[in-house]
């Protein structure tokens, strides 16, 4: 497959991107450093992308995607909004996928892991989750450092009151027993000075380059910024008009950031957001 090189896709992204800086208001509240006030770009995505649920990059010029309800990676031209099908598996209620050294793994609302091949997506193995009662999820990170998954629970037991983050160890193909840490509720009404605040997370991605993890929250407007060991470090308001029902997120190695709209009334939409900061890049011992 031919390849676009980087900055050809960014400026291509910018000047033939749909309503491109035409959407008022500010993204981020506080805003969000290394980005701009407000998306780059908007792309309204086809159809059987309405209800988009995760999605991954894998070039330039090409994202992985999932909905939830069917079996099929899509691959997703950003600029132009063109899809490919690739079928893996049967109808499922698919919240989330991630690249790792052994291939693309999809999230189950249930905790259901489907591990794809990289180049064909076909399902290669399932593994089973066994959570508390009332534990549904829609987001998942891969955290290098451990070579582990990330699972955070949306719903994570009856009247919750907080966000659980559970592991999945790919060295050994399963769950750890007991959640890797968990986010207070209280801790994010209390750094975002806002007493009223919900989060359910409806998806997650790991930045490449300052190795936090953002976790944002249709239900509650919120964009949280994470330390790798779950230290809440940040939260920020998020703007309804722009992200009407944000559940898929996605960073491309640079740092530029890339988030869907689940469409309600109207398309889906895939938001562009170049990373302007210039970050100082140290070497990490793999494990």
């Amino acid at each position: 497959m031919r390849r676009i090189p980087p900055l050809i896709t960014v400026l291509a992204i910018c000047i033939l991107s749909v309503a491109c800086n035409r959407l008022g208001g500010r993204s981020f509240v506080p805003a969000l450093e290394g980005y701009e006030m407000e998306p780059c770009s908007t792309l309204l995505l086809k159809k059987s992308l309405r209800e988009i649920s995760g999605i991954s990059f894998r070039s330039p010029g090409e994202l992985i995607a999932i909905n939830d309800e069917l079996g099929v990676a899509f691959l997703l031209n950003p600029l132009t909004g063109d899809i490919e099908k690739r079928p893996f598996g049967k109808k499922a209620d698919y919240e989330e996928l991630v690249y790792t050294p052994e291939g693309y793994y999809v999230l189950e609302s249930n905790g259901n892991l489907h591990l794809l091949d990289d180049d064909n997506f076909s399902e290669q193995q399932v593994y089973y989750g066994s959570f508390p009662r009332y534990t549904e999820f829609e987001s998942m990170v891969y955290d290098p450092e451990r070579n582990q998954l990330l699972l955070f629970c949306k719903t994570c037991g009856r009247n919750a009151d907080t966000i659980n983050a559970w592991r999945f160890d790919l060295r050994t193909h399963s769950y750890l027993e007991e959640p890797a840490f968990s986010i207070p509720i209280r801790t994010i009404r209390s750094m975002g000075k806002d007493d009223t605040i919900e989060c359910q997370p409806s998806a997650a991605a790991f930045h490449p380059l300052t190795k936090r993890i953002y976790i944002i929250a249709s239900i509650g407007k919120v964009l949280l910024e994470c330390a790798p060991n779950g230290k809440l470090e940040a939260v920020y308001n998020i703007n309804g008009d722009l992200f009407q029902q944000p559940e898929a997120i996605c960073f491309a190695p640079n740092g530029d950031m890339y988030i869907a709209n689940e469409g309600r009334q109207s398309k889906a939409s895939l938001l562009f957001f170049p990373y302007r900061k210039a970050v100082v890049i140290t070497e990490t011992k793999q494990p």
